[in-house]
C-alpha cells in the first residue's frame, strides 16, 4: 500500500525541491494499491477539491510513499 501525498509549492522551489518540509500545504490523501493508482488516485483526489487554481504561484505535486514515513513526515512538520 502506498499513501497519496498531495504538496502544494511555491513556483520559486523546483520539483525536486518540493518536499513535505518546504511545501506550503501537505495534505494527506487515501492509500492506494500500486504506483500507478496512487497516481490516478491522486490526480482524482486533486479534481475533486479546490485545490488547483488557488495561486498562480503555486503548483501541486503528488508524491506516493510508505504509509509510516507519510505520517512521521506530517507530524515532524506540526
Amino acid at each position: 500500500m502506498l499513501q497519496i501525498v498531495i504538496l502544494i509549492c511555491a513556483t520559486s522551489l523546483s520539483p525536486a525541491e518540493c518536499q513535505t518540509n518546504t511545501a506550503l500545504d501537505v495534505i494527506i490523501g487515501p492509500q492506494a494499491n500500486n504506483p500507478m493508482m496512487c497516481g490516478l488516485q491522486g490526480q482524482a483526489f486533486i479534481a475533486r477539491t479546490a485545490i488547483v487554481g488557488r495561486s498562480p504561484n503555486e503548483y501541486v505535486k503528488i508524491r506516493c510513499s510508505p504509509p509510516k514515513s507519510t505520517k512521521a513526515a506530517a507530524i515532524e512538520r506540526l
